[in-house]
């Protein structure tokens, strides 16, 4: 099968197979498309619909680039994967190449925005000696890129930002027309700063006398989740942040008083609903906005998960109305009340090695897919209600549920998706799928 390298100035990693015949290790073919039900209906009275690969994108054989997977954007008309070396756009309609980017400002990519906004994302790099300030600053350079073009818009060290030559970028975020950036300094003094995604130039920044806490940090459509220690105080306190000025959001629902008491190192899981927890490595318990009372967790130590050495920490976590759920052997999901919800029905939760992931990106329902191991029935894009009501909105091809079940270990890919498309990643493809596009209409 002849496939098509994904040519850029540097990056000839990603290999796109064809749409009339694309594979996953050879076994994926583009058919068992099935519309007999709506995807959207509370109530089914036939089998949800089938769902295969549109397209795949390999990766190649020991390429350094992809040894890690810094980050994944979904536009309209192209979805772009970040490696080390810099980033692989891909057109939504057919996997083919639509741009490639190295690194801008020089290094490697430590990490990309969780999300675009207005059709443009941040990226943060090392950097070389000529575009950062300290050599010191690990992920020092910050840029905005075009999504549609590749277009680098503007290019800025971080210590530039903040004010101090040793800062460099902890997280990163695109919302509210914003470039939202968060200090590796736990120092007091300016903490969060905002550029304007277009241009540039700094149009707020979030100071004070409190200590400012890195990678506590999370954005969720317009507000910003922070946290920090004030003086006087054994725990952190959680702030959330307007994205497009800056202002404290007045009357916001956040983690206090015994859910965070003695908590001063937060990881910030959502900024709507505020989410917190207690140990970013292993967690130990989940605190939300204005609930008293912690909920305990357990086996859910990949619920952050770093994308490469020296990226932002991020909740794998899917959102919606009235519930948040996390991937891993089993759902886990909260209701915004803090308490447990136990998804009903859900589909293969009996299946030997029964995997969970949360589907990441640009949704308002919290949605997961549930697998097996190969030769089990098929995986399924599930949404969960605030009650634990499970809709199975389509059903995976057997060759793709496999793929996903053939590891056993819930960590081995990451999903991402809208309403159109389910995106299927392996961080570490050598030679396989790198990108698996599953069209749901």
């Amino acid at each position: 099968m002849s496939g098509n390298v994904l040519r850029g100035p540097v990056l000839p990693s990603l290999i796109a197979i064809g749409v009339l015949a694309a594979s996953v290790a050879g076994t994926i073919a583009l058919t068992g498309k099935d519309s007999t039900a709506s995807a959207s209906s509370p109530t089914r009275t036939a089998p949800p619909p089938v769902r295969n690969a549109a397209w795949v994108v390999n990766g190649a054989h020991d390429a350094p680039s992809l040894s890690a997977l810094t980050g994944f954007w979904i536009g309209p008309d192209v979805v772009v994967r970040g490696g080390v070396d810099g980033l692989h756009a891909m057109k939504r309609a057919d996997g083919s190449p639509a741009w490639d980017l190295p690194a801008p400002g020089g290094g490697d990519v430590c990490g990309m925005s969780a999300g675009v906004d207005a059709g443009v994302g941040i990226v943060a790099t090392q950097g070389t000696a000529q575009t950062r300030v300290n050599a010191a600053s690990e992920c020092a350079v910050i840029s905005a890129i075009d999504i549609a073009s590749g277009k680098v818009l503007w290019t800025t060290p971080a210590s530039m930002s903040f004010g101090d030559p040793d800062a460099g970028a902890a997280d990163y975020a695109a919302a509210g027309g914003m470039a939202i950036i968060d200090s590796d300094r736990a120092t007091a003094g300016t903490g969060i700063v905002a550029l304007d995604l277009k241009t540039g130039e700094q149009k707020w920044k979030h100071p004070g006398d409190c200590e400012h806490r890195p990678h506590a940090f999370a954005v969720s459509g317009t507000k910003v989740a922070i946290a920090e220690v004030c003086s006087g105080q054994p725990q952190a306190t959680v702030k959330v942040l307007d994205a497009a000025t800056g202002a404290e959001v007045p009357n916001a629902a956040v983690p206090a008083g015994a859910a965070m008491a003695g908590v001063s190192h937060p990881e910030i899981v959502s900024a709507d609903p505020v989410v917190a927890v207690d140990d970013g490595t292993t967690p130990k318990a989940l605190s939300f906005g204005g609930v008293a009372t912690p909920v305990a967790v357990s086996g859910l130590d990949g619920l952050m998960a770093a994308l490469t050495a020296n990226a932002a920490t991020r909740a794998q976590v899917g959102v919606g109305a009235g519930v948040l759920c996390a991937g891993g052997h089993q759902a886990a999901c909260w209701g915004a009340d803090g308490k447990a919800v136990a998804p009903r029905g859900l589909p293969n939760a009996a299946a030997e090695h029964h995997d969970v992931y949360a589907v990441v990106g640009n949704a308002d329902v919290a949605r997961v897919v549930t697998t097996g191991v190969p030769g089990h029935p098929r995986a399924s894009l599930c949404r969960v209600a605030g009650d634990g009501g499970v809709v199975v909105e389509a059903d995976l091809s057997q060759a793709v549920s496999d793929y996903l079940g053939k590891s056993g270990n819930p960590g081995s890919y990451s999903v991402y998706g809208d309403a159109k498309d389910l995106f299927l990643l392996d961080p570490h493809p050598n030679g396989r799928a790198a990108v698996i596009d599953v069209r749901l209409g």
